[in-house]
């Protein structure tokens, strides 16, 4: 269905960035397709930010890419034959700076206004009082328990936290309008939507993704900001492994309902020269069974006693995956499935630094009734 719909604007690099495309859909309406630039350095690389307007009429845009992209995407739009100032307004798929990254920048430009997520507009907040260490006293609640390592922050997010604190954001809720759907996904991100337009297309951000499997937030985050959280998200299961079980759940049924829906994610629709398409019910059920075999793993290797994340992270992971980032990243993924296997009583904590198995395996019968 996509490769029937597109029109190429602009062919990019061997990766997908600063590629330009347009969908022409059925009913009439056009999802055009901005990759953005997503380097960072080092072997850590998610390939480009897609970012997508969505017209003709009363266009609106998903997404602003990374940090220094806000222009790039005006000079991508204006390629496309599409105004920045035309815009109605801004959507954020949820709040990462490799998808917000380029808001203030871009809203500086054009004076469009920004719609995301309730919780988006308290965690993109700076509050020092209630930081949870001096160092963070500058940073967004949303990012106190960045997986990305305290060095790389502290040169490059300072100016984007003190940007973004200062952005007015309208809280979505409800509809957009005729024909488009918002669905509330909350695991990899506590803020996170997909915006399903009609029964034809879904903007998904990183909730699915092609090729690699987005990380779970931690339920430990939820403790630290849930004084800062609007009164109707108290709840723990915003934040987790569960929590984003629950939500490929969710996708799973929307996938059954309209089994034609083009899905556009936030990475990796383009890579490696090839388009990678995507079926929803497929891809969640792939993605469901890494989950299972990660818990699996890591159960295997406690059977040779306690060990901590870090310990786990090191014999689960292909060493380079362990380079700059990615071994702070890697113990975050340990970590929110420890969680999760605590809640199934399969693992504990020992002296709260090393987890030892307890001889279950619960946690497969929850994953698979979460689905079923």
């Amino acid at each position: 269905m996509f490769l029937e719909f597109l029109e190429m604007i602009q062919r990019g690099e061997e990766n997908g960035s600063n590629t330009i495309f347009r969908l022409k859909l059925p009913s009439g309406r056009e999802v055009t397709g901005l990759a953005t630039e997503n380097k960072y350095g080092g072997e850590w690389d998610l390939g480009p930010t897609w970012n997508y307007v969505v017209g003709p009429e009363r266009p609106f845009l998903v997404d602003t890419g990374k940090s220094g992209m806000g222009m790039r995407i005006l000079e991508m739009m204006a390629q496309a034959g599409i105004q920045g100032k035309g815009l109605e307004y801004v959507l954020l798929s949820h709040g990462h700076e490799d998808h917000d990254g380029g808001l203030a920048e871009l809203v500086a430009q054009t004076g469009v206004s920004i719609k995301a997520h309730p919780i988006y507009e308290r965690l993109s907040r700076i509050y020092p009082e209630s930081s949870p260490t001096e160092a963070k006293e500058t940073f967004s609640a949303s990012c106190w328990t960045c997986m990305l390592p305290e060095s790389f922050t502290q040169t490059h997010c300072r100016k984007y936290h003190q940007e973004r604190n200062h952005l007015k954001v309208d809280g979505l809720n409800g509809s957009l309008g005729t024909g488009i759907q918002i669905h509330h996904l909350p695991g990899h991100s506590p803020d996170a939507v997909a915006f399903q337009i009609e029964d034809e297309a879904l903007i998904i951000g990183d909730t699915i993704l092609p090729q690699i499997t987005p990380h779970p937030s931690r339920e430990r985050t939820f403790e630290m900001v849930k004084s800062l959280l609007p009164d109707s998200y108290q709840g723990p299961e915003i934040y987790g492994l569960g929590a984003y079980i629950h939500s490929l759940k969710r996708l799973r049924e929307t996938a059954v309902q309209y089994p034609q829906l083009i899905v556009l994610p936030g990475h990796r629709l383009f890579n490696n020269g090839h388009w990678n398409t995507v079926d929803l019910k497929t891809r969640v059920d792939e993605i469901i069974e890494h989950h299972v075999q990660r818990c699996a793993a890591i159960l295997a290797i406690l059977k040779d006693g306690p060990q901590t994340p870090d310990e786990i992270a090191r014999r689960y992971f292909d060493p380079k995956l362990l380079k700059g980032p990615g071994m702070i990243m890697a113990t975050g993924e340990i970590v929110s499935h420890a969680e999760f296997m605590v809640h199934s009583q399969d693992i504990r904590w020992v002296q709260n630094q090393s987890l030892e198995s307890l001889g279950s395996s619960h946690f497969e019968s929850r994953i698979r009734e979460e689905i079923n």
